[in-house]
């Protein structure tokens, strides 16, 4: 009776008996950085694409060299209030980057900057799980949040104006859906 109620009847699993050098943890952020990795340079194309035929001096001074990380880019929110303010302002009224955006180098500027190009995702109507938050961007939490966001952007303003965001990036949307399958009548209530 006294080894059942004992809590060291189960021999708890080690690393070495696993076999792992990880835990989940690890595995999902090496996974997303990773995945930010192979998707940096196409993010990096298309908002040289976009930007470069309205903003040509941005790219003289944020594009000029390849090797420099999408996260150092994005960092002051420039770029994404460059970008936020080709939205046509019939559908984004009151557009906070085309008003608001202050050039500065103080951090508490560039994190405003940054929260409103969020404002004109929401705007738009951009799922909230595909939008990223300030510290993402700004302190480079999660990288691969904000790619996510500006894949999302890209197709969401090329149905906006399709003339100014010419091109979309990331998967494309599905035009139809799969059927769900019936359920056996034993597992109907």
């Amino acid at each position: 009776m006294s080894s059942y109620l004992n809590y060291n009847r189960y021999q708890q699993p080690t690393k070495q008996d696993q076999n792992a050098n990880t835990n989940l943890d690890q595995d999902l952020s090496n996974s997303r950085s990773s995945k930010y990795q192979t998707n940096q340079l196409e993010v990096k194309k298309y908002l040289k694409a976009t930007l470069s035929p309205h903003h040509p001096q941005l790219f003289q001074s944020k594009f000029s060299n390849d090797n420099v990380d999408l996260m150092d880019i994005l960092h002051d929110g420039e770029v994404l209030c460059k970008l936020g303010a080709l939205l046509p302002s019939s559908k984004v009224p009151n557009n906070p980057c085309a008003s608001k955006f202050k050039n500065s180098k103080m951090p508490f500027i560039q994190m405003e900057n940054i929260s409103f190009f969020l404002k004109i995702c929401e705007a738009i109507g951009l799922p909230h799980d595909e939008i990223f938050q300030t510290i993402d961007l700004y302190e480079a939490k999660d990288p691969y949040q904000v790619i996510i966001t500006l894949m999302s952007f890209s197709r969401l303003a090329n149905s906006i104006d399709s003339n100014v965001f010419s091109t979309v990036i990331g998967p494309k949307p599905v035009k139809v859906k799969p059927t769900v399958p019936v359920k056996p009548f034993k597992l109907r209530s």
